[in-house]
């Protein structure tokens, strides 16, 4: 069973107690198991592992407490997450305008991140590059929409215009992993 950060967790809880109906998040602490809310108790620590099937449940209890289609819930936190944690692990790229820079460090920071499976980085271009997520645990289609919306607010942040974020495969949909190719201009 695979671990995922705090933080992961930490970008769903932050979302639905920022909605603008604060009974959301009420709900969503009721929609959720005993189990889960041991686990995440009183606080998540962003830095602490969790088990990923813990960030499964909240995601599904989110979107069944949501009248609000589950691709646009997980693409906003998404970029909600980029915008929030983009000043504190990649403030130099975005301040140098520099999309590679941003996702080569991801690659170093992913395992501080995210800890789920691995990234791989490849950059094919000035303005475009090769990104590969293998996991090691049955990935679910939100956590994918996540993903990608975060790299493409990312990339936004460091100046790139007219983000291209193409899948090539997923491994929520039976691909072997899930592969992107990204451009953007400017």
């Amino acid at each position: 069973m695979s671990d995922i950060r705090g933080l992961m967790i930490h970008s769903r809880l932050d979302y639905v107690e920022n909605l603008p109906d604060r009974k959301h998040y009420q709900r969503l602490l009721q929609h959720l198991s005993e189990g889960m809310r041991q686990s995440i108790g009183e606080q998540v620590f962003l830095t602490n592992s969790y088990a990923f099937s813990l960030l499964k449940e909240l995601d599904t209890a989110i979107g069944e407490i949501l009248n609000t289609p589950m691709e646009s819930i997980f693409r906003d936190i998404g970029r909600r997450s980029a915008n929030l944690i983009m000043d504190q692990y990649f403030f130099n790229y975005a301040q140098s305008k520099n999309p590679q820079g941003f996702l080569s460090q991801i690659e170093k920071l992913y395992p501080y991140l995210c800890n789920l499976g691995q990234y791989f980085y490849q950059k094919t271009d000035q303005k475009s590059a090769h990104l590969k997520f293998s996991y090691d645990e049955d990935i679910h289609k939100p956590y994918c929409w996540f993903i990608q919306s975060f790299l493409q607010t990312g990339i936004e942040i460091c100046s790139g215009e007219k983000v291209i974020l193409k899948e090539i495969q997923c491994e929520a949909d039976d691909g072997e992993s899930c592969m992107y190719e990204v451009s953007w201009s400017k």
